[in-house]
């Protein structure tokens, strides 16, 4: 966005458009112009650079300029330059100055070389801090370099969401990445109605009481996610406050992309990483710190899901990194009673189960009074999820899971050979989860590990080798040379029990229980 004063507009009956810098000629030889300006200067006083490209604006459309120069300086790094921190600088030099009533310049040096003999520095060192940190004193130290067509699109496109601050609503209709933009419609926080599947309308913040400039600045952004959609177009109301206020209609469609970018480089990227509350914040750091992360990839904000009660985001999505299951979970913990009835709505209108958590300290929430009335399973927290409820849940579902492929394996045979198989050889040629060959496969002859299916006589050509010693790393060393990685898990199996001598694996030894 740019400041509202930098606003270029035409009017035309009831329609308003920002005035876009065409990529012409003329105007890609000002951008190139003013971009080698911040590009060649650098260490030069910001006044210094201010000069010059006042001297350019001379003849030229002065909101056009001053707003490209306004983009420019968002991707400049300034820096102020001091021996002596200006503010430490000021108070030393004026209290001095002040006891010595300084009304000459002569006075005033005097003074300059008093200080800077206390604070041990050069005179000029000390008069160059004085106000070393005045935006006009500050220096150019870095420019983040982009085209002069980056520059101009990227210009454009903060024109029409300077605009776009002063709307009372918009219809957006869309095709092709709708979800990238209900993701941004839910992280700025915007209200909206869903008017079909590619067709919303969202409120502006000339319609609101209060926090204008906040969701005003929210409906700004989402422009970018809209501008990158494969087919788009906008119908904004705009509020113009003149003798009479007066609404026009700002609307634009895909057709102007080639005018503008829809690239976060130049704007704040929506994070996904960004939770709607400390509670969710919370759950996804532990979740991800327990052993289940290495079955279940947790994903944040997945899907965007279409219901007859509207759009639906998920908080969560669990993937099974092995067995082809998935499932949602949804942390419910806003306190308004209208709130929670539509997101219950949502959740009845959904054709698959989710996991929902719900906080029972809600203000309209009284479990014996509140109706659910969900056919999904409820949790119910106070101040955090209880993650093993959640992990519970998990478990059964990969439970289900591998039972139903079990079950499909009861007409197969499985054929084992050698004294060492993979299971994940087994499930890769039987197009099943390694659980499930885990739990299928039983065989007098052979005994199931975690990673592997042993021939027994193997194993008991082990255990007597392993009565010539006591040591624990003389026997993972045997177990490893019948090219067997999982020790502990054999040795258990064995009836071995390792008794540890502090950390040291050498001191360990092993006896049987």
């Amino acid at each position: 966005m740019l400041p509202s004063d930098l606003l270029i507009t035409r009017i035309k009956k009831d329609r308003i458009y920002p005035d876009f810098a065409q990529l012409t000629a003329e105007h890609l030889e000002l951008t190139a112009e003013l971009i080698d300006v911040y590009k060649n200067l650098t260490g030069k006083k910001k006044s210094e650079i201010d000069v010059l490209l006042e001297e350019l604006e001379q003849g030229l459309n002065f909101k056009r300029v001053r707003g490209l120069r306004t983009l420019l300086e968002r991707r400049c790094t300034f820096t102020s330059q001091f021996t002596i921190d200006p503010v430490q600088a000021r108070r030393a030099v004026f209290r001095i100055a002040s006891e010595s009533k300084v009304t000459n310049r002569k006075e005033r040096a005097e003074v300059i070389e008093s200080v800077a003999q206390d604070l041990t520095v050069p005179a000029e060192d000390l008069e160059h801090s004085l106000w070393a940190d005045l935006e006009s004193e500050i220096i150019l130290e870095g420019f983040e370099h982009l085209t002069p067509e980056e520059l101009l699109k990227w210009y454009n496109l903060s024109l029409a969401q300077t605009l776009l601050f002063k709307s009372t609503g918009m219809t957006i209709a869309v095709k092709g990445k709708a979800p990238e933009i209900f993701r941004a419609i839910k992280y700025f926080g915007l209200m909206y109605l869903q008017e079909g599947r590619d067709r919303i309308r969202v409120e502006g913040a000339s319609s609101l009481l209060k926090l204008s400039e906040k969701y005003g600045t929210s409906l700004a952004k989402l422009l970018p996610s809209i501008v990158r959609s494969e087919s788009w177009q906008i119908d904004a109301e705009i509020v113009i406050r003149r003798d009479t206020p007066r609404i026009y209609h700002f609307v634009m469609d895909s057709r102007d992309r080639n005018l503008l970018t829809g690239d976060e480089q130049t704007m704040q990227e929506i994070e996904p990483e960004k939770f709607d509350s400390s509670i969710e914040k919370k759950f996804y750091n532990e979740f991800l710190s327990l052993p289940v992360a290495k079955s279940w990839e947790l994903i944040r904000e997945p899907d965007v899901i279409f219901t007859s009660k509207g759009v639906f985001i998920p908080d969560f999505k669990f993937q099974h990194k092995e067995l082809e299951i998935e499932t949602y979970f949804e942390i419910v913990g806003f306190w308004t009673d209208s709130y929670i009835k539509r997101k219950l709505a949502k959740l009845r209108a959904l054709p698959f189960t989710m996991l929902v958590a719900i906080d029972k300290n809600l203000a309209c929430f009284n479990a014996a009074q509140f109706d659910l009335g969900l056919d999904q399973p409820v949790i119910l927290y106070s101040k955090k999820v209880p993650i093993g409820d959640v992990v519970r849940y998990l478990a059964e579902i990969e439970q289900e899971a591998v039972t139903m492929q079990v079950e499909q394996l009861k007409e197969t045979k499985i054929e084992l050979e050698g004294d060492i198989i993979p299971i994940a050889d087994i499930a890769r040629k039987h197009e099943i989860s390694q659980e499930a060959v885990r739990a299928f496969v039983k065989h007098p002859d052979y005994v199931v590990f975690k990673d592997v299916i042993v021939n027994k006589e193997l194993l008991q050509d082990l255990k007597k080798e392993l009565t010539s010693t006591e040591k624990y790393v003389e026997a993972r060393r045997a177990i490893e040379a019948m090219r067997l990685s999982n020790a502990d898990e054999i040795l258990a199996h064995l009836g071995y029990k390792v008794k540890w001598k502090g950390l040291d694996p050498s001191a360990a030894t092993i006896a049987l229980q």
